[in-house]
């Protein structure tokens, strides 16, 4: 049940409804059961390993207040990770252990497990092993009162795309019990469809281009494959901040603040602050697990090279198990290394023809670059295997053909020329919210603050918008969220 289908719609109005009517101390018992509804309404089995995971990541809080042993930590740590690497990762081991054994022995064949992946593992792993550590660490208090905990770890508008949430947050606005705010249903609401519009009226009809291109590759070349790279990275960012803009509408309204995951990343001004911008839940996370307690930047600038290159291989494999996925974690860890190591080359450029850093013409160039450079390393994401990725940049570079994007050749992909005007229009609208957001101005903020009649007619414009242009558009397809696999 993805947020962008009408039985969503039903079950989120239905939670409200109950949410508000129900005293403080029975929201968490709500927000509990719906959370397993949501999940159940997923796959009742995988529900109730769901909740076979909670009980043992909550006793497993409770051991980690009390023993203070790094093996009792490590076995705990091991055990809330083990879901995760069985379900997502046995094959890729057993592939690679028949790979070298078949080389070894001609009689060896293939193993593998028809495995599902139950719904946002990853999310709700990580989020359990951070809280497990925390427990552990002495920076939270362990959590007692099972019914918090649960709607903790299965908690419902997170479970799609995250974000991932920390046992200070949100914990700690379960035993508040979310107070009664008006405003907040206005926020949540507002939100909730502005992700609508991101995800359904624009990063659907950039799909159609990329999907186009993509299953199609020796019809294309130059210029159109081109853009279909630089389609996907904007396809890829729209879809996955919809998806989170939901999840954080559906908490507000429920009246609870989740941890933001997009900063205007595609306005950065280099590949590192793209990284502190983009997925910043994910990013942050192993900051403070993985890439910290390797020593960070303490133990000399080779070492932190090293510990950075790891977290970004291990968030390549994060997103999947095969090798595409980790060649673009390592790209993006070096291409970080290389920005650090060429800043002082940089600067000395800079200062030797005379600009100025805070020149608004060198930012927008560096977004530019930022872009190009992130775009490529999408390639690799969005392709089925290295070898397509590296087909599509030859084909890329099949000669330029730039005439190709204003001749029609682009509507040969499915998308139309009306869907590419709104497209372009949409896009328009997209940046310059995000560039009032990289300003410090906050639309959701100033539409709450806005006279009654003038917040009555944007919500109205923003919902006729979604269903004319989004469920009513050509490319609408409700539950195809890119980062729902993740």
């Amino acid at each position: 049940m993805a947020f962008n289908t009408f039985a969503f719609l039903g079950f989120f109005t239905a939670v409200i409804i109950l949410y508000y009517a129900l005293p403080g101390k029975l929201r968490p018992f709500l927000a509990a059961v719906a959370s397993l509804a949501f999940y159940a309404i997923y796959d009742i089995k995988l529900t109730a390993l769901l909740a076979v995971y909670t009980v043992y990541v909550y006793l497993f809080g409770l051991v980690a207040s009390k023993n203070k042993s790094k093996p009792v930590l490590a076995a705990m740590i091991i055990g809330a990770l083990a879901p995760l690497l069985i379900c997502k990762y046995l094959n890729l081991g057993l592939s690679i252990f028949d790979a070298i054994l078949g080389k070894i022995s001609n009689s060896w064949g293939t193993h593998a497990f028809s495995i599902v992946i139950p719904l946002g593992i990853s999310y709700f792993t990580f989020k359990s092993i951070g809280y497990i550590v925390d427990v552990y660490k002495g920076s939270v208090e362990p959590e007692r009162n099972f019914v918090i905990f649960a709607a903790f770890v299965t908690f419902f508008p997170e479970m799609l795309a995250g974000p991932i949430d920390r046992s200070d947050n949100l914990l700690k606005q379960l035993h508040d019990g979310a107070p009664k705010k008006f405003t907040d249903v206005q926020a949540g609401i507002l939100m909730l469809f502005w992700g609508y519009f991101e995800k359904m009226c624009v990063a659907d009809r950039l799909k159609i281009i990329v999907d186009g291109v993509y299953s199609d590759l020796y019809s294309y070349r130059g210029a159109i494959v081109i853009l279909s790279i630089a389609c996907y990275s904007l396809e890829i960012y729209l879809d996955f901040a919809g998806c989170t803009h939901m999840a954080l509408g559906v908490g507000k309204a429920l009246g609870f603040d989740l941890p933001i995951n997009f900063r205007q990343p595609y306005l950065s001004v280099s590949v590192r602050d793209f990284w502190r911008n983009w997925h910043i839940s994910l990013m942050d996370w192993f900051k403070d697990y993985v890439y910290i307690p390797m020593g960070g930047s303490r133990k000399g600038t080779l070492r932190k090279y090293i510990n950075a290159l790891t977290v970004f291989a291990l968030s390549g494999l994060w997103h999947g198990a095969g090798l595409s996925f980790l060649l673009w974690g390592i790209l993006n860890g070096l291409l970080q290394i290389g920005g650090n190591i060429l800043n002082p080359f940089k600067d000395k450029v800079y200062r030797a023809l005379k600009i100025a850093e805070e020149s608004e013409g060198l930012a927008w160039f560096k977004r530019l670059g930022t872009f190009i450079l992130m775009s490529c390393t999408w390639v690799f994401f969005r392709a089925e295997s290295t070898r397509q990725a590296m087909l599509i940049f030859k084909r890329a570079f099949a000669g330029l053909d730039a005439i190709r994007l204003f001749d029609g050749s682009v509507y040969l992909t499915g998308l139309t020329d009306k869907n590419a005007h709104i497209l372009v229009l949409f896009l328009l609208i997209i940046l310059i919210f995000d560039y009032c957001g990289l300003k410090g101005f906050k639309p959701v903020d100033f539409m709450l603050r806005s006279h009654w009649l003038f917040k009555s007619f944007v919500f109205i414009l923003l919902v006729l918008t979604v269903v004319v242009f989004g469920i009513y558009g050509t490319a609408y397809d409700a539950g195809s969220f890119i980062y729902m696999q993740f």
